[in-house]
């Protein structure tokens, strides 16, 4: 058995029922699990970046949902998830996040040193 929570395999199963593969390994890398995103689902991501064929919209859309997760654990791999597409993925990916510039201001994922929103 996996680590995985009820509501990880479930978001799963949602996203793979609408036939969004990119959506479901979303998902999968940014589960409730403590421990970093897993290197099969991010070599998807980043290969689907390479796709002509792939919404990278709805991708950055689905990674900032799970950025706003009230999980720290869920935020945390959304973050290194979106990081390590940046780095390794298509420009594709980085031109999308640059011309959505307001992407990432929620407040909710932002934390001053002293544990209080910033």
């Amino acid at each position: 058995m996996s680590g995985q929570t009820l509501t990880d395999r479930i978001a799963a199963a949602q996203y793979s029922v609408t036939g969004s593969a990119v959506a479901r390994a979303v998902c999968k890398a940014t589960t409730h699990e403590v421990m970093g995103p897993k290197k099969k689902h991010l070599d998807y991501l980043i290969q689907a970046t390479n796709e002509t064929n792939v919404n990278i919209p709805q991708m950055a859309d689905t990674l900032f949902e799970r950025a706003t997760n009230s999980s720290w654990v869920v935020v945390f791999k959304a973050l290194v998830t979106t990081h390590h597409l940046m780095v390794h993925g298509n420009e594709r990916f980085i031109q999308y996040l640059a011309s959505r510039n307001t992407l990432f201001n929620s407040p909710a994922i932002f934390w001053t040193r002293s544990g209080s929103p910033g």
